[in-house]
């Protein structure tokens, strides 16, 4: 009964925002302190996940392997501190915030996904194509979330970007799954995910000059 009524709890609290909007269209919120807010939970999940590669790090099984997790984990990072602390208008009036509260959740439950199958990834048991599934799953949803909150951009990412993004993801899942090691999918991770890093921040400042 317990877990039942958690749970209940925890699903009305994700909905909920999503009643409020008639409120808060006649008193809007303040954009940028929701979106500080927002960064604030993200930044913490990005610590729960550093805290769970933390394994890969002791001296007895340190290797490059474990250089290129963490730089996967740097780069989406950057890629989200990119889009939400340098591409999206903070200075915005007249809104609920519900998008952006709701496109977090993508994000959120990429970043989870995302942490949990890098703890399993290097386990022999482990299936390959699930792993590889979890560990793309939660890498597409984190970008979702990312283009969901184009809308709010002062620079709008283009179809270019976007493609890009796609086309990376799609071989990485593609590479990890055909030839199933620890090895490809560490170095699939840290390209794919160094890789749109890198596209977003030079369409970032290839624009702002």
């Amino acid at each position: 009964m317990g877990i039942t009524v958690a749970l209940a709890g925890i699903i009305i609290s994700w909905i909920a925002p999503g009643f409020t909007g008639k409120y808060t269209r006649h008193r809007p919120i303040i954009f940028s302190h929701l979106l500080e807010r927002l960064t604030a939970l993200i930044i913490l999940m990005f610590g729960e996940t550093i805290v769970g590669i933390a394994d890969y790090f002791p001296p007895a099984s340190f290797s490059i392997y474990s250089l290129l997790i963490f730089v996967s984990v740097v780069s989406l990072f950057f890629t989200y501190i990119v889009e939400f602390d340098h591409l999206v208008e903070e200075k915005r009036t007249e809104e609920t915030g519900n998008l952006m509260i709701y496109l977090h959740y993508f994000i959120l439950f990429g970043i989870s996904l995302f942490t949990v199958a890098l703890k399993f990834i290097s386990e022999e048991s482990a299936q390959p194509f699930f792993t590889a599934s979890c560990l793309y799953g939660g890498i597409f949803l984190f970008y979702i979330g990312l283009w969901l909150a184009n809308r709010y951009n002062r620079i709008i990412i283009n179809g270019r970007v976007v493609g890009f993004f796609i086309t990376t993801t799609i071989a990485g899942f593609l590479a990890a799954s055909l030839w199933p090691s620890f090895a490809t999918l560490t170095i699939s991770i840290a390209v794919v995910t160094l890789a749109n890093a890198a596209c977003l921040t030079h369409y970032m400042l290839r624009h702002n000059n």
